[in-house]
């Protein structure tokens, strides 16, 4: 495994801790997932290290969260197969990336990297600029009517007859305001959630558990993905 110079002097620090004596066992407190098995195993099989491991699984950083997942630590073994799979899935990612970066490469002249994540991200890019290319504006009509200087207004119409029926229909009638509110109001636009903060937020909402959030986040995920079509030479 070859090593960046910056990330050199971390992980032979790391090394220095695994293979301390006056510790008789690891703990893998990475992300609960296939990648964060993958870190913690491939530094683990860099530094030689033969101790017994055991794992922290969790998905929340709560703190009662957190000191439930170290009370109730399982065996390294019972993540074997977690490994397999994201050693599977790096080496497909790695094949995938390099014969897909040289494939389009060499077919347009200039260096396109192409991968899982970057596939992804460039495909909704282009879904995006399709939408802004097909986009037809459509015109609409709503129905106003005006007494005592105030203004009230109806549903959108998409046909300018039903919406002059309709303020036809109510102009010259007698109207009440029942109450008037003015306010002045500056909302901040909000902010993109993290992991545990829409954990906690479909906990409260929806009564989904950490788990259950992960999971379903996962799987919108996976079926979002879309591969782009293979683009054709001619001659």
């Amino acid at each position: 495994m070859k090593v960046p110079k910056d990330k050199k002097k971390q992980l032979d620090l790391l090394c220095r801790l695994m293979k301390d004596k006056r510790e008789d066992s690891m703990v893998c407190a990475t992300d609960a997932g296939r990648e964060g098995e993958l870190i913690f195993r491939l530094a683990y099989e860099y530094a030689g290290c033969r101790k017994p491991i055991e794992r922290l699984w969790i998905s929340s950083m709560e703190d009662a969260a957190i000191r439930d997942g170290f009370e109730h630590l399982r065996p390294g073994k019972d993540y074997d197969r977690l490994y397999d799979a994201a050693v599977c899935r790096a080496g497909a990612d790695w094949l995938v990336g390099i014969y897909a970066t040289r494939l389009f490469s060499v077919l347009y002249g200039v260096t396109l990297n192409v991968g899982r994540v970057m596939s992804l991200t460039l495909a909704l890019l282009v879904q995006r600029e399709a939408e802004i290319q097909e986009f037809a504006s459509v015109p609409f009509y709503v129905p106003e009517i005006t007494f005592g200087g105030f203004t009230a207004s109806g549903e959108r119409q998409e046909e300018q007859a039903k919406a002059e029926a309709i303020r036809v229909s109510y102009d010259g009638q007698t109207a009440t305001v029942r109450s008037v509110e003015k306010q002045i109001k500056t909302v901040q636009p909000p902010r993109l959630y993290d992991l545990t903060t829409l954990q906690r937020e479909c906990n409260r909402i929806y009564g989904y558990t950490a788990q259950q959030t992960l999971d379903y986040l996962q799987s919108l995920y996976e079926k979002n993905w879309r591969p782009i079509p293979a683009p054709t030479a001619s001659i």
